[in-house]
């Protein structure tokens, strides 16, 4: 999804920036592109915003993406505002988190950050505001955050040796939330076989049960998980390993809750396959393009089912009981 969000936004810059190949560059205009996600579980809460940036008249579109300073804005007053508390949080800039190689320059890579408080009792609304001293411009949105599901705290049971046997999850999706990706993580330990008591590092394989499910929000929902499927997707993934072996340990739910602004965004992102083969762009930043809403990560570690512990680990290759 963020790959998905973060092309999006790319081809904002591209679009404009392409205008000098035709003809001289309009007048330049300052436009905020926004990228955000609230997250309550998260201990900080990360903002970037970058300026749509419209390169010289005598460069090409990928010369002038490599200049730092034409993607970020050099002064900005960011907050955001509670508005069920009218609480105020100031947002500080942050330049110290490294930004991969690409298209556009990874010379600079600034980012707004502070803390939230977390609560699931209060249906809380969020605004961001952006002011621009030196244009004397402001950008903003506002959304509602997304909160915890209720997840049920059941056990993961493989029995592939009886027809159609089926696991259960079953939850409650958060207030706010409107679509939902869903995973089952195995943990397991690979123990060097020469040390089994210093010598081991702990390890994980996600299993996607649902991506991008339309859901209600505060509505329950059951997710089966297949026995046959899921121990032929583990026997795929492990093959014996020289010098090691593994052990079974845990598994865990994942929920990852998206607002309603993120399924808006998803579904205009859906390939289309109309005669016209056109989606329309989405934003929801006032004078600015991008996207700010809110998601939501939870996790629970489920009960362990001990015989299916045992079967694993008797079944895997590369396991031992």
């Amino acid at each position: 999804m963020k790959l998905r969000l973060l092309l999006i936004i790319a081809g904002f810059s591209f679009l404009l920036s392409c205008k000098n190949e035709i003809e001289i560059n309009a007048p330049y205009k300052d436009i905020a592109i926004v990228y955000a996600f609230l997250d309550q579980n998260e201990p900080v809460q990360y903002l970037r915003i970058q300026k749509m940036y419209q390169n010289a008249a005598d460069q090409t579109t990928a010369e002038g993406a490599q200049i730092a300073d034409s993607l970020y804005f050099d002064s900005l007053v960011v907050t955001l505002t509670n508005r069920s508390t009218g609480i105020v949080y100031p947002c500080y800039r942050v330049d110290s988190i490294s930004k991969d190689s690409g298209f556009f320059s990874s010379g600079r890579n600034t980012l707004y950050a502070t803390n939230i408080p977390k609560t699931n009792a209060v249906n809380e609304e969020y605004a961001l505001d952006i002011f621009y001293p030196k244009g004397n411009i402001r950008f903003g949105s506002v959304t509602r955050l997304v909160k915890d599901p209720q997840i049920e705290n059941r056990k993961v049971v493989i029995r592939p040796e009886i027809n159609n046997h089926n696991t259960l999850m079953r939850y409650t999706t958060g207030v706010n939330s409107y679509l939902y990706d869903l995973k089952i993580r195995f943990h397991y330990r690979e123990y060097q076989t020469t040390d089994t008591t210093t010598l081991f590092e702990d390890k994980f394989l996600d299993y996607s049960l649902k991506i991008n499910k339309k859901v209600k929000p505060s509505g329950q929902y059951d997710e089966l998980i297949s026995s046959k499927s899921y121990y032929e997707f583990l026997k795929s993934q492990f093959q014996p390993i020289s010098g090691k072996y593994r052990k079974s340990m845990n598994f865990e739910f994942i929920t990852y809750g998206g607002s309603s602004e993120f399924q808006v965004l998803n579904s205009l992102s859906s390939p289309n396959i109309s005669i016209v083969q056109k989606n329309p762009t989405y934003s929801n930043i006032t004078n600015g393009l991008g996207i700010f809403t809110s998601r939501n990560y939870t996790s629970i570690v489920l009960q362990n089912d001990l015989n299916t512990i045992n079967f694993l680990n008797n079944n895997l290759e590369g396991f031992k009981p």
